[in-house]
């Protein structure tokens, strides 16, 4: 190899050391493009998962635990035997709530069903728990909540959280508040806690068997 060939190939040695340390500059890099579909790691991993983590914090805030805004499925059982509106409010009912929607069903369906609840349906009278109902007298009844299942189940969620949100009636003694403590528990725990709650005189004896036969 002649001089001027080792000079040329040195020249063109320090030339790609000279592209390597460009591409392996913080400040360079930093402005490259990033591929797309492909995380690396260092800051641009970091990036990604902090933003996957922030996704998946609004993805539970909007409700895919049982947040007010989503609708939880109701079993098969339970919606042949109640109306439009019933099914409506229980779905959004056990999704205020996180109480199971057999439940939800079973106790809707204690409270209203066949006739009585075909005649609540057709007054547009949405509220299935019959909250105010009282054997003193009737409160909130006629107020606008009730006119809208969706409305209503709010409404309901939040006396039951002891919020002040029917008109007329007050907040919900302890033993109804008592009710949502179970949220997230066995359905047999959120039965006892609505039979123990004061809710009805009677007790609910009949729920435990109601709530069988609707979620087998």
């Amino acid at each position: 190899m002649s001089y001027a060939d080792v000079v040329s190939r040195v020249s063109q040695i320090q030339g790609q050391l000279a592209s390597l340390g460009t591409a392996f500059d913080p400040s360079t890099a930093a402005t490259a493009p990033q591929s797309s579909g492909t995380a690396t790691a260092g800051s641009t991993g970091q990036t990604f998962a902090a933003t996957l983590q922030q996704a998946q914090g609004v993805g539970t805030a909007t409700g895919l635990v049982g947040t007010s805004g989503t609708s939880s499925a109701l079993p098969t059982g339970a919606t042949g035997q109640m109306t439009t509106g019933q099914q409506q409010f229980a779905s959004r009912l056990a999704a205020d709530t996180g109480l199971d929607p057999a439940v939800v069903s079973a106790w809707l369906l204690a409270e209203e069903n066949g006739s009585a609840a075909s005649s609540r349906q057709a007054a547009n009278n949405n509220d299935w728990l019959n909250i105010g109902y009282t054997d003193s007298g009737t409160y909130g009844s006629s107020d606008s909540i009730w006119s809208d299942p969706t409305a209503a189940a709010d409404a309901t969620a939040g006396w039951l959280k002891g919020q002040n949100t029917i008109p007329g009636y007050g907040t919900a003694s302890g033993g109804i508040q008592a009710i949502l403590s179970t949220a997230g528990q066995t359905p047999q725990a959120q039965i006892a806690a609505i039979q123990n709650s004061g809710w009805a005189s009677s007790g609910y004896p009949s729920l435990p068997g109601l709530y069988s036969s609707l979620a087998g």
